[in-house]
C-alpha cells in the first residue's frame, strides 16, 4: 500500500501526451488490452519507434514496459476499460486530443479532476491509502493562492503535502498550511522519528530516510512538472520553489471556483472514467459504440492524424500544405490521395498543439535550447518573415528575421521561467549584437528577447539598452508570441503593426496583442 501521493510517471512531463495517446489508439482501438501480451510488446515497439521511450534491449517480455503507459494515459482519464467486453475506449477527452484540440486547456481541467480515490489508484499493484480523498493539483494550486504559503519548494511538497494532506477540509487545509509553515522555521526537526517507516516504498519497502526523502522528492518533482504544462504556475530555475505568476492568478481562482466535486464510484472503471475524461464544457458522455468494429480506413485514419500530430507537435504548422502531405506520405509509406483522405475534414488547432511543446522549450533552460531558437525561426516564417537561425556564430544572437517592408529584427531566445538580463547578456546584445546587425542589415528596427517569462524590472532593462544602442527594442513571452501567431493565422497582421508592437521598449503584453 503507497501511503502518500503518488503518479504514474514513465515521463516526468506531460509534453509526450497526446503522442503516446495517438501510439496508443492506432494499435488498441476497439480491441481487448488486459490479455493480449503481443498487442502489449508492439506498443511498446512503435513507442520506442517514435522516440516516446527509451530503446534498447527488452529484458521485460511481459510487456510491463507498455502496461506502464496505459496505466498512465488511464490515471491521467483519457482511456477507459468498457464494462463487459474489456475493449478500451477513448474518453471524450482523449478523442478532443486526438482531434487536434488546443492540449493545454483540455489537460489543465483533467489535472484539476485528477483525485484519490480513483480506478487507477485503487489498482492493485498501485494502491493508494484509502486515506486520501482529495483532489492533488486543487489543492497546491489552493496553497499557493494563499497568502501565508505563497510558494511551494519541492522538499515542502515532500515533507508534508503529499504525506499528510488527505481530504479537502478546511481543518486538513489549515493543518497543512501551519505544517508547511513550521517546516520553514524548522527544517526536518518537525518529522516524526518513524517517517521512513511511515513512508515505505510500494517496491523496496521500509528505506533511510535519505532514500525516502528523494522519492518522495521524486513525487514532488513529477507534481511540479505536471503544473507547468498548464502554464498556471512558473519557477525561476529548475531547483526553485513554485508559485503562481501574477499574470495567471485570475485563471487560477476562476479555475478553482469551478468546483463539482470529487467524482463518484470510483470502483465502477466505466461510469468514473467517462466522467472523469469529459473535456471542459460538456456535462456528460452518451456516447454509445454498439457493434462498432475496427476497418482499414480506420486504421489509415488514425495513422495519417497520428503523423500530423507529431508534426504539429514540434514546430508551427498554420495549414496543412502539399508539402506536410508529402512529408507525412513519406513517413507513413501511404499514398498522396490516402494521406489527403485521412486529413480531410480534420480542423486540428495545430498552434494550439504547438504551444504547449514551444512553451515547455522556453522554460527548458539548456536542455532544449537550441530546439527553442529552431522553434523560433519557423515561427516566424509563419508570420511572413524570412528567417536565419544565425546563433550558432560567436557574437550573434539566435534568430535574424527580415520583413517585405525592408526592415530587420534580431531575437536572443531565453530558456528561462523568470528571465533577468545580466550585465554580461546587455553587453552582448548593445556592444556586439546590434552594431554587427546595424552595419550588415541598414535599416534594423529592433532587437527582442523570447523567455518563458521575465522578473518584475525587465521593461527598465530593455529601456536601457534601447536608449543606449539606439535601437528600439522589447521583450515577450513565448506564450504570448504564440497568441500572436494565432492571432495572424485567423487575419493577417501587417508588418507595420509588427514593427510597432516589437518596438514597445518593455515587455509586450497581452493587452498589446488584443489591439493588434
Amino acid at each position: 500500500m503507497i501511503n502518500n501521493w503518488m503518479l504514474s510517471r514513465p515521463n516526468r512531463k506531460l509534453i509526450p501526451i497526446i503522442d503516446t495517446l495517438s501510439v496508443f489508439s492506432l494499435l488498441t482501438l476497439g480491441e481487448s488490452w488486459t490479455s493480449d501480451v503481443q498487442r502489449q510488446l508492439n506498443f511498446e515497439l512503435e513507442l520506442e519507434r517514435a522516440g516516446l521511450k527509451r530503446s534498447g534491449s527488452r529484458r521485460d517480455q511481459r510487456a510491463g514496459g507498455a502496461r506502464t503507459y496505459e496505466s498512465w494515459l488511464n490515471s491521467l482519464g483519457l482511456i477507459y476499460k468498457e464494462n463487459g467486453s474489456g475493449i478500451l475506449r477513448l474518453t471524450m477527452s482523449g478523442e478532443a486530443l486526438l482531434d487536434g484540440e488546443p492540449p493545454v486547456p483540455i489537460m489543465t481541467n483533467q489535472l484539476l479532476k485528477y483525485q484519490y480515490p480513483s480506478p487507477y489508484s485503487t489498482r492493485q499493484r498501485v494502491n493508494v491509502h484509502a486515506r486520501f480523498k482529495i483532489r492533488p493539483f486543487r489543492f497546491i494550486l489552493k496553497l499557493l493562492l494563499d497568502s501565508r504559503i505563497g510558494t511551494l519548494s519541492k522538499q515542502e511538497l515532500a515533507r508534508v503535502v503529499i504525506t499528510e494532506a488527505e481530504n479537502e477540509s478546511d481543518k486538513c487545509y489549515e493543518y497543512i498550511v501551519s505544517k508547511v509553515l513550521a517546516f520553514r522555521n524548522h527544517g526536518n526537526a518537525i518529522l516524526p522519528s518513524e517517517f521512513a517507516n511511515m513512508y515505505p516504498s510500494s517496491t523496496t519497502g521500509v528505506q533511510t530516510l535519505e532514500q525516502t526523502l528523494k522519492r518522495l522528492e521524486d513525487n514532488a518533482n513529477t507534481l511540479i512538472n505536471y503544473l507547468d504544462y498548464t502554464q498556471l504556475i512558473v519557477r525561476d530555475t529548475p531547483s526553485s520553489p513554485i508559485y503562481i505568476p501574477e499574470d495567471q492568478l485570475p485563471s487560477v481562482v476562476t479555475l478553482l471556483s469551478e468546483d463539482r466535486g470529487l467524482i463518484k464510484d470510483h470502483e465502477n472503471e466505466e461510469v468514473f472514467q467517462r466522467r472523469f475524461g469529459l473535456p471542459p464544457g460538456k456535462m456528460r458522455d452518451n456516447r454509445s459504440f454498439g457493434s462498432q468494429s475496427f476497418n482499414t480506413a480506420m486504421y489509415v485514419q488514425r495513422l495519417v492524424r497520428n503523423q500530423m500530430l507529431y508534426i504539429a507537435g514540434t514546430r508551427p504548422v498554420s495549414a496543412i500544405t502539399p508539402d506536410i502531405i508529402r512529408e507525412i506520405s513519406l513517413a507513413t509509406g501511404l499514398t498522396v490521395s490516402a494521406v489527403e483522405s485521412g486529413l480531410s475534414g480534420w480542423s486540428a488547432d495545430t498552434l494550439g498543439i504547438f504551444e504547449a511543446s514551444y512553451v515547455d522549450m522556453a522554460f527548458s533552460s539548456r536542455e532544449k535550447a537550441l530546439d527553442f531558437e529552431l522553434a523560433t525561426v519557423d515561427l516566424f516564417k509563419q508570420l511572413g518573415f524570412s528567417t536565419r537561425h544565425v546563433g550558432a556564430s560567436p557574437r550573434h544572437p539566435d534568430v535574424l528575421i527580415e520583413s517585405p517592408l525592408c526592415y530587420s529584427g534580431i531575437i536572443d531566445n531565453k530558456a528561462y521561467s523568470a528571465y533577468s538580463i545580466s550585465n554580461d547578456h546587455r553587453n552582448r546584445m548593445e556592444q556586439n549584437y546590434i552594431p554587427t546587425y546595424q552595419s550588415s542589415h541598414g535599416d534594423l528596427a529592433f532587437f527582442m528577447y523570447i523567455a518563458g517569462g521575465f522578473i518584475n524590472t525587465i521593461d527598465n532593462q530593455i529601456a536601457r539598452i534601447a536608449m543606449t544602442s539606439g535601437v528600439a527594442g522589447s521583450a515577450i513571452k513565448a506564450s504570448d508570441m504564440i497568441k500572436i501567431l494565432q492571432k495572424h493565422q485567423n487575419s493577417v497582421i501587417d508588418h507595420n503593426l509588427l514593427k510597432a508592437l516589437f518596438r514597445a521598449n518593455r515587455r509586450i503584453t497581452i493587452q498589446d496583442i488584443h489591439s493588434l
